[in-house]
């Protein structure tokens, strides 16, 4: 419907969050909420279905031929040797205001701290009134706007097919790791870090990109395995 109607970019982009967005929700509330109380082992079978399931629908509406987005700034920058293009500064912004936005919630605002303190102990937290319903409604939401949000800012930088979400996933996953899961500059530099790796590794060997990116949270994992010493598994 939208597509014969050659709306103008900045709308489609509006369009298209607020459709991603409302999925976050129903997801849960389809195969996670009654869940809610499962070990981590089952959610973690549960979410490999669901991303079969939602990687099914995607190739089934999209087909699998590739995409690419407008640019939606085509100037182009030099900083010495560095060529930047205008989507790649739209791109650094907008990530350091969505990490700023991102602490201020967690780390200034009620529902916010409630939604760290439901992740932590959610016994703890019904007890002091918190839905577990309505923080995992949000967190789902919250999780839709940034994924809605991530393949706008991608998509007019790389082709981008039906099951790319999960590749770039891995490779936030690895940069989460290596910065640190609960530190935001942390998370950032180790992102940056994995960019310039995959660069790097591209030019080298181009077919092995992927695994080098990967291989290097291998020995991060063992080294904070070392340091964390052991103790007895809950779960």
């Amino acid at each position: 419907w939208a597509a014969p109607q050659k709306f103008p970019l900045w709308s489609q982009a509006i369009l298209s969050v607020a459709i991603v967005t409302a999925f976050g929700p129903l997801v849960y509330r389809v195969a996670y909420q009654s869940l809610e109380s499962a070990t981590p082992l089952v959610l973690l079978i549960v979410s490999v279905g669901v991303h079969f399931a939602m990687t099914g629908l995607g190739l089934l509406f999209f087909g699998a031929e590739g995409f690419r987005n407008p640019t939606f700034w085509d100037e182009r920058f030099a900083l010495g040797p560095v060529a930047l293009t205008g989507q790649t500064v739209i791109i650094f912004i907008s990530s350091l205001a969505l990490i700023v936005m991102m602490w201020l919630y967690f780390e200034r605002s009620l529902r916010g701290k409630a939604l760290r303190a439901t992740a932590v102990n959610r016994t703890g937290a019904r007890l002091m009134g918190i839905s577990s319903h309505t923080s995992g409604q949000l967190t789902f939401l919250m999780a839709a706007l940034i994924g809605a949000l991530s393949g706008l800012l991608i998509g007019p930088t790389t082709t981008v097919f039906y099951d790319s979400g999960f590749l770039i996933g891995l490779k936030g996953f690895v940069a989460a790791v290596m910065g640190g899961l609960a530190s935001y500059p942390g998370a950032l530099l180790g992102a940056l870090f994995v960019g310039i790796v995959e660069s790097f590794g591209a030019f080298w060997a181009s077919a092995f990109k992927e695994v080098i990116v990967f291989t290097l949270v291998l020995p991060i994992l063992l080294v904070r395995s070392l340091r964390s010493g052991h103790s007895d598994e809950d779960h």
